[in-house]
């Protein structure tokens, strides 16, 4: 669905067809901005190998800690010069050294921690590099570019059969909007199940730090 025809259905079915409206368009897409962002975090609908400012990084001998695409969510596999590296956790480096920060060799492992507020995601590589390299990803991100209005014919990046499903994230925004025309807490709830039911509960702090936590069984090196 193209951004024209998403703008008309939520119109259509909220009854704001005719000008004035209570909702502009900026603000239906914006609307429609969020559902695909919410759609990405919950059920991790764009997987990307291909695009390199997000898929590739240049590493530096000596440097561990890269910062990341900021539309990455989770890295699903990683290489290092075309060898498979493992994503592994803090307490499990922990358990077998002290001092894996500050190891130097050929990496085998990574971490990965998610954004923060406005901070990038970051990828650490286990040990620190001793050489140059490339670090291949394939990831789950969010849209590389929101959309807008003015551009009528773009449509959203996840795939199609998801986009009439990000109206029921439109709705419930709208019939939030505090105006005594709009505002309607029973449809909002309605609109949120749907959406829900759709792609999934958004997942709080816990749930994605136990979900980075369980990783596959690692050999471990003797060192």
């Amino acid at each position: 669905m193209q951004v024209s025809d998403i703008i008309s259905q939520f119109r259509d079915t909220v009854g704001d067809c005719h000008a004035p409206h209570f909702w502009s368009d900026d603000a239906v897409v914006g609307y429609l901005n969020e559902a695909v962002q919410e759609a990405c975090e919950r059920a991790n609908l764009i997987e990307d190998r291909n695009t390199p400012a997000v898929c590739t990084l240049a590493v530096v001998a000596g440097q561990a800690r890269y910062a990341l695409h900021p539309s990455v969510l989770l890295i699903k596999r990683a290489t290092l010069n075309g060898a498979l590296i493992h994503e592994t956790s803090v307490e499990d480096l922990d358990e077998e050294s002290s001092r894996w920060e500050t190891r130097v060799g050929t990496p085998r492992r990574f971490l990965f921690e998610q954004a923060i507020g406005r901070a990038a995601p970051h990828l650490q590589l286990v040990s620190i590099p001793a050489a140059v390299g490339t670090v291949g990803l394939t990831v789950y991100r969010d849209a590389l570019k929101p959309l807008s209005a003015s551009r009528p014919t773009d449509v959203p990046e996840i795939p199609a059969r998801y986009h009439t499903r990000l109206l029921d994230w439109m709705y419930h925004r709208a019939y939030l909007k505090q105006d005594a025309d709009s505002f309607d807490a029973s449809k909002a709830a309605q609109s949120l199940t749907l959406f829900e039911q759709a792609f999934g509960e958004r997942p709080d702090a816990n749930v994605q730090r136990k979900r980075a936590d369980r990783q596959p069984p690692i050999v471990r090196c003797a060192w």
